[in-house]
């Protein structure tokens, strides 16, 4: 008799194998339009033949029909992933298939044109082999972009992102002209920018594309060939897939929770130290405090390193060398990468700074790299120094605060100079002359700043105290006096006006800040009329 519930079992039986254990192939093929001369016999091509790349495929070919979520690590036990190069001729049956190999860079030469063609050689040449390997790892590609969100909101939560929508626009004016419209690989090429306030200069490369640059880092170029230099240079770690490299190569890597958690218990103890010994000497609502400085420079410190933003000598070489190609694709001046690191390398050592952007170097090697990227020029561009003033105005304000005085003179009086000075640049160099001469004409110069402040912002209170003591170094106390009385009202008035808007540590700063300073104007007042 025919056993129906048997066989029902076994066919059934038999539908689930073929489902778990028949390959599955995903296939994906992005586009692109590169022209290569073979310089090795590699992959069916023979020496100096021309082959025209029209996309590359990326298959996936699964033995078995993984759970959710194990395709997105690697290339774990029955996956398997390949790269191939597509050419005009792949529809052809005597076209063989040419899969990416750990030699292509060594046996393919790019003709590239444009800086599109720049990027996808370079994937081609450095990333899809890497990719082959290790596979997407969307997972953890997906942490790190979550990591990188968490480093900005932390940065803003501290009112350390710099606000100039203008720069802004120019920036990313720039990085349209550089950055990949798309990415050979299929990862997404969306390149973003976002500038922090910080004397130091430094930039930062996230895997998602997000570039933080520093206006200390801004302040330093004078031309827009050196800009174009390095933020080609950032976005080549980004397009080279740098820090997802680095992060492979950890032993060990902390999750985000406790990561984060670490962070904050750091930068607490750090926020704490930095508080008892604050004491800022110029303020202005909305500027980062010296504190919060700090803070973010620790928290800085730490994603570098957590997030494989801490490059080695040869990534640095290879973003280096991109950086230069990228230059002259653009028409820019050649040695525009070589000036920006000289200005750097200078500030550096007038410094003794040993700031993030060269974490990973000494100085000699820091040599080398200005060598190999050309000769250092010497060239001023006005127009593109009054584009980035805004951010020399910050800048000078942070090195004011951590008393460089006579580090903030040549920043300000650089925007005096190219006529776009504010209140506050005129307020710094009355305030720098103040503490590092004491002589007729220094004071005279002061009053001088001092009164084209007061023509800019009548309303800067910053103006005061400079006045204050200018007037008494040329024995006026009488107006010293009334500036005082005058000065103490404004403080009250501003004091009331933040009473009415106790929400954040921002107005802890600013209320701490007016508290001081009418405790100050206040002592001076009695000091003034015993003298």
């Amino acid at each position: 008799m025919f056993n129906f519930t048997f066989m029902k079992s076994r066919f059934f039986s038999f539908v689930f194998t073929l489902f778990v254990f028949v390959p599955v192939v995903k296939a994906q093929v992005f586009p692109v339009d590169l022209h290569y001369t073979i310089t090795k016999n590699f992959s069916g091509w023979k020496k100096g033949e021309k082959v025209h790349i029209v996309g590359i495929k990326h298959d996936v070919d699964y033995a078995f029909v993984a759970p959710s979520g194990t395709s997105s690590g690697g290339t774990g036990s029955g996956v398997t992933e390949r790269y191939l190069l597509l050419t005009d001729k792949s529809n052809s049956d005597s076209e063989p298939v040419h899969e990416i190999t750990s030699k292509v860079e060594k046996c393919m030469e790019c003709d590239y044109k444009t800086p599109q063609d720049l990027w996808d050689s370079e994937v081609i040449a450095n990333v899809l082999y890497m990719l082959k390997k290790k596979g997407t790892q969307i997972d953890m590609r997906n942490e790190m972009e979550s990591d990188a969100i968490e480093f900005i909101v932390r940065l803003q939560a501290k009112n350390l992102l710099f606000n100039d929508p203008y720069l802004e626009s120019y920036i990313y004016g720039l990085v349209s002209k550089i950055a990949p419209k798309t990415l050979a690989d299929g990862r997404p090429g969306n390149v973003n920018v976002v500038i922090m306030i910080d004397p130091n200069p430094n930039a930062m490369t996230f895997s998602n594309g997000t570039i933080v640059i520093t206006t200390g880092l801004l302040s330093v170029l004078h031309t827009e060939d050196e800009l174009v230099a390095i933020l080609a240079h950032e976005i080549a770690h980004f397009v080279l897939d740098h820090t997802v490299i680095n992060v492979n190569k950890e032993i060990s890597r902390q999750k985000r929770a406790a990561f984060w958690a670490a962070v904050a218990t750091g930068v607490t103890a750090v926020a704490e130290g930095a508080i008892a010994v604050n004491s800022d000497g110029y303020y202005k609502p909305g500027v980062a405090t010296r504190t919060a400085a700090i803070v973010a420079a620790e928290i800085a410190s730490k994603v570098v390193e957590h997030l494989g933003m801490k490059f080695n000598h040869e990534q640095e070489d290879e973003a280096d060398a991109l950086a230069q190609e990228m230059i002259k694709i653009l028409g820019y001046d050649k040695n525009a990468f070589a000036t920006a690191l000289s200005r750097l390398q200078k500030l550096q050592i007038d410094e003794r700074s040993n700031d993030i952007y060269f974490s990973s170097y000494t100085h000699p090697a820091l040599v080398s790299r200005i060598e190999k990227a050309g000769v250092p020029q010497e060239l001023e561009n006005a127009d593109f120094e009054r584009i980035i003033s805004f951010a020399i105005t910050q800048t000078a304000i942070s090195k004011f605060n951590n008393r460089r005085f006579r580090q903030v003179l040549p920043l300000v009086t650089q925007n005096i100079e190219n006529k776009v000075a504010t209140a506050d640049d005129y307020i710094l160099r009355a305030n720098c002359i103040l503490y590092l001469y004491n002589d007729p004409k220094s004071n005279k110069s002061v009053l001088e700043d001092i009164n084209m402040a007061k023509s800019l912002d009548s309303s800067n209170l910053n103006i005061y105290k400079a006045e204050i003591i200018a007037l008494l170094r040329n024995k006026e106390k009488q107006a010293a006096l009334d500036n005082l009385t005058q000065y103490i009202s404004d403080l009250e008035l501003s004091k009331e006006k933040l009473e009415r808007f106790n929400s954040d540590e921002l107005w802890e700063s600013a209320y701490f800040y007016y508290n001081k300073e009418i405790e100050w104007a206040r002592e001076m007042q009695i000091k003034l009329r015993g003298m």
